[in-house]
């Protein structure tokens, strides 16, 4: 009996810790709600020359290092902000079947540490450790650009039209 009551108890210990960087997708999913069309687009940001996005503490920057590559990569920011060029791959990206390559067109990450990543599937969601929650299916056929989030609404523009989603979590501060 002692030992099924240690055994318990040690699987509990365990599962703890793993249940904790599970993050599915559905926590972040409002029932009913999906993109659409953003009622005050205002003006289309400029392309940027670098897409990125950095970790809560601000210590690890995300990037699609090579263009095309299916993968994002963290690269560690060292005092002053200036960055180590030490890239390691970090979070794998789906491709199309029999495809290797896909494109990052768009960064963002929010206050639970998750980072977006917005392709031509959709926007693909990572927990802070690299593993994928999940995607989000596309807006509209084209190529997505400028990820962000606008409170509690991930939104962005695919061509001319801008687009929003309002999520159960807000972007980074």
């Amino acid at each position: 009996m002692m030992r099924f009551l240690f055994a318990l108890l040690f699987a509990l210990a365990i599962a703890q810790p793993s249940f904790a960087q599970d993050m599915p997708l559905s926590q972040i999913l409002i029932d009913g709600e999906g993109w659409k069309k953003a009622d005050s687009p205002g003006t289309k940001p400029k392309a940027p020359g670098r897409v990125m996005t950095h970790s809560l503490d601000g210590w690890t920057m995300f990037e699609q290092v090579v263009l095309n590559e299916p993968f994002l990569r963290a690269t560690p920011v060292v005092e002053g902000g200036a960055v180590n060029f030490r890239a390691a791959r970090y979070a794998p990206l789906r491709t199309r079947r029999g495809e290797s390559a896909i494109t990052v067109t768009g960064l963002a990450t929010d206050k639970d540490g998750r980072i977006y990543a917005a392709t031509d599937l959709g926007v693909q969601v990572f927990d802070p450790t690299g593993r994928l929650c999940g995607a989000l299916t596309p807006a509209a056929e084209g190529k997505p650009e400028h990820l962000a989030f606008e409170g509690d609404k991930l939104t962005h523009w695919i061509g001319d039209t801008k687009y929003a989603r309002k999520l159960n979590t807000t972007g980074a501060k």
